[in-house]
């Protein structure tokens, strides 16, 4: 079943569409979930492609401070050793990945700081 006819069977598919609209990602992520569909697919409805790693949720413009973390393994001496990207708000990356010694700092990241 398409996406659109589970949503005509129950009745969401005028409010998706106002939704889509209207750029609600939590309505559209709800809507998503009452017709067992993954909520993430809201991120590319909205033509938004970032996808926080931790909690899910869509990365926007707006989140000036979001990071691109770049992984690959430590002991490959290769030239072009193969990489894996994440992205992620910074505030799912701060509580998420704290060291014993360290942890990431804002300030480091911001635009906002950049710009002031």
């Amino acid at each position: 079943m398409t996406l659109n006819e589970r949503l005509f069977a129950a009745g969401l598919l005028p409010a998706f569409d106002e939704a889509l609209a209207s750029r609600d990602r939590v309505a559209l992520a709800e809507m998503l979930t009452a017709v067992d569909t993954n909520p993430g697919l809201a991120n590319a409805l909205l033509g938004e492609g970032y996808e926080c790693w931790f909690c899910g949720s869509g990365i926007s413009r707006e989140h000036t401070d979001a990071l691109h973390l770049g992984l690959s393994n430590l002991w490959n001496d290769a030239i072009a050793a193969p990489t894996q990207t994440i992205y992620a708000h910074f505030d799912c990356a701060h509580k998420r990945m704290r060291g014993a010694k360290m942890e990431i700092e804002r300030e480091t990241f911001s635009l906002d700081e950049a710009d002031t």
